[in-house]
């Protein structure tokens, strides 16, 4: 009896042609975003891959240990296509002490991925469209047809009210959960084909909570239209109802949390948490730079950066490709211990600072949730998110994983003993050695632009090359949310999901118990 009144009310949803153009609109809208979202992500895919063989070959051509950059490089995610998530660079740059507070981009300008303005996705066209959607097909579910009759009609039949309503909540449902989820299994199977080779068990896992939290999303809003269409005496009003309900929802809220509520909240906060991140960073620096010397742990003046300044600086530290003179390897040792002992423990201390931060950020969108936990909209964009595996928490991992391998690396040369001593940055061998620094002096008659010249002239001429073999290096690997992990990262906004559908729905059946036919 009651599938074949949910089968009735679809084929009267159908019959509307205001419905039908509705239902066109929406297939039209997911076809071109979907086309968009896959063309951009075959564009990230592309940068991607051209980027892992640029660094792997960069790595391999190292002729030292001082030469060595290593990056941890995110594929971009296939379910980015459906959620976008949070957008950040995908490149995390590895050296040995230098602070990882945030990833970079190797080449932004042709990866429309990175583009910030960029939000058009399946997610944008749920919350927005697909949710106006509903409400202008079920704004009139029972006041029209109070209107027309034939509610008073099918109420002399030997159907009972709870049925009527449940026919129609679960009809609307139906009819749009049908709706979006034959283009939706359409687009998988289309990425299947396509992308077989890339799938993993995560981006299945993702696809199953999305769908499932859309048909929740769906079922919220039939129940929300259907409540409108009760409150409310004629459709015309319903409309403007449900019109104004869907602007709060989705626009209003919204915005007034991001630039209204947010800021106010938590403003002086972060403001606190980034001053405390600067005054780190300025205070590592200054120990990068020796200018908080210890003198009696140190002996200061014995430490000449100068005696190194010949080498090629890269950002903080150096790599070269010539044998130098001998006070640079001792210069070199002192400078590296220093480093150790000082700046590596404040560097740490940056990141914590900027983690913290970022950390402070993730607390704010999930207090949104909790304040908003009537509005599904909001609901569902960050479920959404926390689902594709692209979160602000996600990109934490991405830099809590870049330092991992960083640490490593440093461990490995402090353990080896290669990171203080001339096979750092020796790269030809021994009998290429310049000497001493005096001696260099003497030589060009203390003429120090004659000895620049000399140096320079010695990297870029082809020596006898120091013996170097590139270590088995720990790479990158990216992280594959579990089933376990995906449901503990929603499960306490899915209970907010499922209280608001039960109480919607027990209002709903005590007012239509109560409600007038007449």
């Amino acid at each position: 009896m009651m599938k074949t009144l949910i089968i009735h009310e679809m084929q009267n949803l159908l019959k509307s042609k205001r419905i039908y153009w509705t239902i066109l609109l929406f297939l039209m809208l997911f076809t071109s975003i979907f086309v968009v979202r896959v063309v951009d992500y075959q564009n990230q895919l592309n940068q991607y891959i051209a980027d892992e063989k640029d660094a792997d070959e960069a790595l391999q051509a190292a002729k030292n240990y001082s030469q060595i950059k290593q990056y941890a490089i995110q594929q971009p995610l296939i379910f980015s296509i459906y959620n976008q998530g949070h957008k950040y660079s995908r490149a995390a740059f590895i050296q040995y002490y230098e602070p990882i507070l945030r990833t970079i981009s190797l080449n932004e300008e042709a990866n429309l991925y990175f583009n910030k303005d960029n939000k058009l996705d399946i997610t944008f066209l749920v919350t927005f469209f697909l949710s106006l959607f509903i409400l202008l097909i079920s704004y009139d579910s029972i006041n029209g047809e109070k209107q027309s009759g034939t509610l008073r009609i099918m109420m002399t039949y030997p159907v009972k009210r709870q049925s009527f309503i449940l026919k129609k909540i679960l009809g609307i449902f139906s009819f749009v959960a049908l709706a979006f989820s034959l283009p939706y299994l359409v687009s998988l199977l289309i990425l299947i084909i396509v992308y077989a080779n890339l799938l993993t068990t995560g981006f299945f896992l993702s696809a199953f909570f999305y769908w499932l939290l859309i048909l929740l999303f769906i079922f919220f809003f039939s129940l929300l239209g259907v409540l409108i269409s009760i409150l409310t005496k004629s459709p015309n009003r319903s409309l403007v109802f449900a019109l104004f309900v869907w602007l709060l929802l989705s626009i209003i809220l919204p915005i007034t949390w991001e630039y209204i509520v947010s800021p106010q909240l938590f403003h002086q906060e972060l403001n606190n948490l980034t001053l405390t991140y600067e005054k780190k960073l300025e205070h590592s620096k200054n120990i990068f730079y020796l200018r908080e010397v210890d003198t009696n742990k140190y002996n200061v003046n014995e430490i000449d950066i100068n005696k190194v300044s010949h080498l090629n600086w890269s950002n903080y530290f150096y790599d070269t490709s010539v044998w130098s003179f001998d006070e640079a390897y001792d210069q070199h040792y002192r400078f590296m211990q220093y480093v150790i002992d000082e700046y590596y423990p404040a560097s740490r201390e940056v990141e914590q600072a900027i983690d913290g931060l970022y950390r402070k950020q993730i607390s704010v969108q999930n207090y949104k949730n909790g304040v908003f936990f009537f509005n599904p909209i909001v609901l569902f964009e960050n479920l959404s998110t926390k689902i594709a595996g692209n979160s602000q928490l996600d990109y934490l991992k991405l830099l809590h994983n870049a330092r991992e391998i960083r640490d490593e690396l440093v461990n490995r040369g402090i353990n080896e003993g290669w990171l203080k001593d001339y096979r750092f940055f020796a790269c030809y061998s021994e009998k290429e050695n310049c000497g001493t620094y005096n001696d260099l002096v003497k030589r060009f008659n203390g003429d120090h632009a004659k000895l620049w010249d000399y140096l320079m002239a010695r990297i870029n001429e082809p020596k006898e090359a120091f013996e170097f073999s590139l270590p088995d290096l720990h790479k990158y690997s990216q992280n594959q949310l579990s089933f376990g992990e995906i449901f503990s990262r929603i499960f306490p906004y899915l209970v907010l999901f499922v209280v608001n559908i039960i109480v919607l729905w027990l209002i709903i059946w005590f007012k239509f118990m109560n409600y007038d036919i007449r």
